[in-house]
């Protein structure tokens, strides 16, 4: 069999040897075999890592002395890992699949380690050491292991030398494993997948990379396989005739009557006037749309067995594996964070060649055809190159996509195509540009694309696949790796593929915990890849098959964008919100030209939503006069003032926070000008995003929305101007807008009124997508039960009565309430929001997301936040506070998480719980000296610390404090009192009338709040259970849909005949209702009087505690 060759950076030819072929080997012993070494390997036994599958990675490495110096069969070269580095400094080869090894050879250079072990995975997550020393002499250590595994790692742990490792040859000799095992399976960071999108029209359903400036969707089929390719500047092109968005400055005396009318209580005509002022025109960048796909077409080679696609979200690799006649295939890609490239990689099966043909074209599911743009492709045997333009009239603007091929096969172009055969791999690199055209000075595309700079940038990477795999390898894992979550799952089922976790969910009333693991590490790793220093995520995150997308794919300003980053301080990921804040400080320019032409005003007002880095506002009218949004501005800035609070650091605050709130104090000053009769502010007008008063129009006065953007915005901004030493003179001026904000009301129902203003206030619409009304609650934590617990009160049946509806199925309006839910701790309506993603069809095949159910409408927002919701569901942090468990859903027993930062510059090292024990263990590090109030709503029964001081807390047998030091590890162990039992859930129910078979009785105990049951149109129906025994009670609670009961009985009975009155409503409002009950009874019935509307009573389920 022929060897392949390859030529290493000094130019020298290297034999590589295939697997299977005879490899006669030479010890060359500097000092002799290592005390303990082993025999000889068996005669058999070859040097696996010399296979053409066979990859080498590091933790470090120092210029030119790179991993796959150690295992290119030459002893002249080596891996160095560079000096004075880490002493836990590794080197690994990925075998490119399994193998039983039978011994592993490290050859030293002078720089070797006097410990260390020999550690062996099939994952490269999960390791296992199979051989350790503390007494390494150098030279040539022996090791006979007798493993299988897939990775072969020398994990360092003390240098002889002051030189760090260095290792000229890295030696894995054995055989193929008689059972091979499945890829990186059984991990809660590997997501496999067995089917595939079989048409273009299906591109939601691949597995997705980034690095926050490109992005690709792997669709993964074996032999046909597409690739697309995302930029997160491909926006449609602006026009010559509409370069941007322009609006009118609206007068003085405009605005005052458009003020004065909203206080006077015609909203309507002032709404109508401030829609016929503002003058609004689109413009500026169109529509997110894909750049090209790129087609990877294979010969048939038998029959495809043991396929799986995969996502190893941390290391950013996606997969595609199978097996033929030829053997086993393997087909990686990602897109580099350090190299700033997309690398696809490709190596023929063990012992074989491949023949591939590549290309790049434009899809015509992409609809960029239909819209004008036009392409040419301008290939050559070493790089395919696409050259697109944007349509005529768009400033000669277009973009690019290049990939130069590296094979050691023979290239030929055939058309727009290019064909490699004989090759025994195949790696890819692409890079993609957008060109601005002669807008703003700039030149037409053509010339941009004739400098061929995408061809000199990628001829200038000469490292090796393995190489730029290792590199990037650690920045990624570095990062994802920060914060975990383990919810139980079984091997076996983290094993499982997407595919059949989704399936089995749909069966289950409480949470597949393999499942929500995944979906916690998937929503790290798209966060993770749709961030970079300079861009967040917008609404696809970057990813798109398609221009005609949803919302056109901009940032949304008012929800979208401020949920999918929401875990990314918490989650310690400095790397996704330093884009986040870069946006941010671009579109303070425009933001200043919005609130001074529409509202008169200096300090910026936001855009609504927009492409990139421009901040006009966009698309007001009479429907959306939303240049009266003033509180958005504020929760933008949110994550500012929440990173400050996890860090301290007071050089982010003057820099980049303090310029920013400083122009919403000159804001407040111009906006904030007439006060009502009992001295407070009035907000004339105001909008409560994207809602409406019934029977009303959006634009208002005093919505909650707005009203606590001001006391964040203002209240932050004292603080830091003190901070500071800023602006003294100022703040007495700011400090009298905040004592003077208009305060929160608490309407008819019991509920938060979503507008504070005495007209409006029992107008709440709680049957909205948008959750504007309850924002004191979360982001702001303004409103807790230690620091208002009426208003704490009201904002719970604010979320019950909202509980009731569907959020209009939108992913945000659940995101946001599950949000307010956690910090309100109610675990059931968490766990039913998180448990609707799970069921109804918004994750995809490649656990991407849909903004809707039924798989309707790609976007990133759920698939970004929902580590957001379980992080808050799990650790609420405050200044000062750690509440632990606050809101942890049914079914979720047993876990932890780990390296989440909180709100009080400590970090939570571990914690850990079992509802089951009644127990829970957190481990904390603060970053300084602090007395931290440790929570846990159910009850402490008994608390123990380890290096802490506890003390009692002013809050109750809930609380604790802990006077914890700065830098120093303390753990604590809780005894929990016990939660409450559901006594009604899957017992058996029965009722008057049923609607429909799949609405009977037995949908309102099965503790899923997906399903309901709905009676027929009488007004005394009723719905009863059986607990199955006589049980003592304490509590019945309804969670309604829409169609509740206005009146109604709850009735206790001992025998099912004879009944007894618990509790009478008359005036029953809806949502979730929480009735105080005592007695024993077998049986509990509600028996509805009176309904609130023409359908039916519809309950979605009745619990029962005792």
């Amino acid at each position: 069999m022929r060897p392949r060759t390859r030529r290493t950076r000094t130019g020298r030819a290297v034999t590589r040897r295939l697997l299977g072929a005879a490899l006669p080997l030479t010890l060359v012993l500097a000092t002799g075999l290592d005390a303990g070494a082993a025999e000889p390997p068996s005669a058999a036994a070859v040097n696996v890592a010399l296979g053409p599958g066979a990859r080498a990675g590091a933790s470090s490495q120092d210029g030119s002395s790179t991993a796959a110096e150690a295992i290119d069969g030459d002893e002249g070269t080596h891996w160095s890992s560079g000096p004075g580095g880490d002493p836990g400094a590794w080197l690994s080869v990925d075998l490119g699949s399994a193998y039983h090894v039978d011994t592993v050879e490290v050859v030293w250079e002078a720089a070797y380690a006097k410990a260390f072990r020999l550690q062996v995975s099939d994952d490269s997550t999960h390791w296992t050491d199979a051989w350790s020393t503390t007494g390494g002499k150098g030279g040539t250590t022996r090791v006979r292991l007798g493993e299988d595994a897939h990775y072969v790692r020398m994990q360092g742990t003390t240098p002889a030398t002051r030189h760090g490792y260095a290792v000229r040859e890295f030696r894995v000799l054995g055989s193929p494993a008689e059972t091979p095992r499945p890829v990186a399976a059984g991990s809660p960071v590997v997501a496999p997948s067995t089917t595939y999108p079989t048409s273009y029209g299906d591109w939601q359903n691949g597995l997705l990379a980034g690095n926050g400036k490109q992005g690709i969707i792997v669709f993964g089929d074996p032999r046909n396989d597409t690739v697309v390719f995302d930029d997160k500047d491909f926006f449609m092109a602006r026009t010559e005739a509409r370069p941007h968005r322009t609006f009118n400055t609206v007068g003085t005396g405009d605005l005052d009557r458009i003020r004065d009318g909203l206080i006077a209580g015609d909203y309507r005509a002032a709404n109508q006037l401030a829609a016929d002022v503002q003058g609004y025109q689109g413009g500026g960048e169109g529509s997110k749309h894909p750049g090209y796909k790129m087609s990877l077409t294979l010969p048939d080679s038998g029959t495809v067995r043991d396929y799986v696609r995969s996502t190893d979200y941390s290391n950013g690799v996606v997969k595609v594996n199978w097996t033929d006649d030829k053997g086993k295939w393997e087909r990686d890609s990602f897109v580099s964070r350090t190299d700033g490239v997309t690398v696809q990689h490709l190596p023929a099966p063990s012992g074989q060649k491949l023949d591939v043909t590549l290309g790049l074209s434009i899809d015509p599911g992409m609809h960029l055809l239909t819209k004008g743009v036009t392409y040419t492709n301008h290939t050559s045997a070493d790089f395919l190159d696409l050259r697109a333009k944007y349509p005529n009239g768009s400033y000669n603007a277009g973009y690019e996509g290049v990939t130069r091929i590296v094979t050691d096969g023979k290239k030929t172009v055939s058309g727009d195509k290019v064909r490699v055969t004989g090759a025994s791999y195949v790696t890819l690199l692409s890079l993609t540009q957008r060109y601005n055209g002669t807008y703003n000075g700039g030149v037409p595309a053509e010339q941009e694309w004739d400098k061929q700079l995408l061809q000199q940038k990628l001829s200038g990477i000469n490292d090796s696949y393995a190489t730029l795999l290792a590199r990037n390898s650690a920045e990624h894992s570095k990062i994802f790796g920060r914060v975990s979550a383990d919810f139980g799952a079984s091997d076996a089922d983290r094993a499982k593929s997407t595919e059949q976790l989704l399936a089995e969910q749909k069966t289950r009333s409480t949470p597949v915990p393999a499942l929500y693991e995944r979906m916690f590490a998937a929503g790290r790793y798209h966060l993770l890849g749709s961030s970079n220093t300079t861009a967040a995520p917008d609404l696809l995150g970057n990813w798109t098959g398609d221009s005609d997308v949803g919302w056109d794919g901009y940032y949304h300003l008012d929800a979208n964008l401020n949920l999918q980053i929401s875990g990314g301080n918490v989650g310690n990921m400095p790397e996704a919100m330093a884009g986040y804040f870069s946006l941010n400080r671009q579109w303070q320019k425009d933001f200043r030209t919005n609130a001074k032409k529409l509202l008169g005003t200096r300090g910026m007002l936001t855009g609504g939503n927009t492409p990139n880095g421009e901040g006009l506002i966009s698309n007001i009218n009479f429907d959306y006069p939303y240049q009266y949004v003033t509180g958005g501005e504020s929760w933008l800035l949110q994550p500012f003032w929440e990173y400050y609070q996890v860090t301290g650091d007071t050089t982010f605050l003057a820099d980049q926070y303090y310029p920013l709130v400083r122009d919403m104090g000159d804001f407040y000053e111009d906006f904030l000008t007439k006060k009502d009769a009992h001295g407070t502010y009035v907000f004339a007008g105001s909008i409560s995003p994207e809602n409406t008063p019934p029977g009303g129009v959006p634009l208002s006065v005093n919505s909650v929305y707005d009203i606590s953007g001001a006391r964040f915005a203002l209240s932050t901004l004292i603080e830091t101007a003190k901070a500071l030493g800023r602006d003294a003179d100022r703040i007495a001026v700011w400090q009298e807008k905040l004592d003077n904000l208009p305060p929160y009301l608490v309407n008819d129902d019991g509920a938060l009124a979503e507008w504070a203003w005495p007209d409006l206030a029992d107008k709440n619409n709680y049957q909205h997508r948008h959750s504007s009304g309850l924002m004191p609650v979360w982001p702001y934590r303004e409103i807790t039960p230690e620091k208002n617990k009426p208003l704490y009160d009201a904002a719970r049946v604010f979320l019950a009565k909202k509980d009731g509806g569907s959020y209009e199925n939108a992913g945000h309006g659940l995101l946001h309430g599950a949000l307010v839910a956690a910090d309100l701790g109610e675990a059931g309506s968490v766990g039913a929001k998180l448990l609707r993603f799970a069921k109804d069809d918004y994750y995809y095949s490649g656990m991407a997301t849909s903004h809707y159910n039924n798989h309707n409408t790609f976007a990133t927002d759920v698939v970004n936040s929902v580590p957001s919701v379980m992080m808050e569901m799990l650790a609420a942090t405050g200044p000062g506070t750690l509440e632990v468990l606050p809101a942890l859903p049914q079914g979720l027993d047993k876990g932890s998480v780990k390296g989440m930062l909180g709100k009080g510059r400590f970090t939570i090292d571990d914690l850990s719980w079992d509802t089951n024990a009644h127990t829970a263990r957190v481990t904390l590090t603060s970053g300084i000296d602090q007395d931290l109030t440790l929570i846990q709503r159910a009850g402490i029964q008994a608390i123990s610390g380890d290096g802490v001081t506890i003390r009692t807390s002013p809050l109750g047998n809930t609380a604790r404090v802990l006077a914890l030091k700065k830098g120093k590890k303390v753990t604590v162990d809780l005894t929990m009192a016990a939660a409450k039992q559901n006594l009604a859930q899957g017992r058996t129910a029965t009722a008057s009338s049923e609607s429909n078979a799949g609405q009977g009785a037995a949908k309102a105990v099965d503790g899923d709040m997906g399903t309901r049951w709905s009676a027929g149109p009488a007004a005394d129906s009723w719905l009863q259970v059986d607990l199955g025994a006589e049980q003592s009670l304490s509590e019945v609670q309804l969670a309604w849909e829409d169609s509740y009961a206005k009146g109604y009985k709850l009735q206790g009975s001992t025998d099912g005949r004879t009944w007894r009155d618990l509790a009478t409503r008359t005036n029953g409002s809806g949502g979730t209702e929480k009735i105080p009950v005592s007695g024993s009874a077998r049986y509990v019935r509600m028996q509805g009087t009176e309904k609130s509307g023409p359908w039916g009573y519809s309950l979605y389920e009745m619990r029962v505690y005792g």
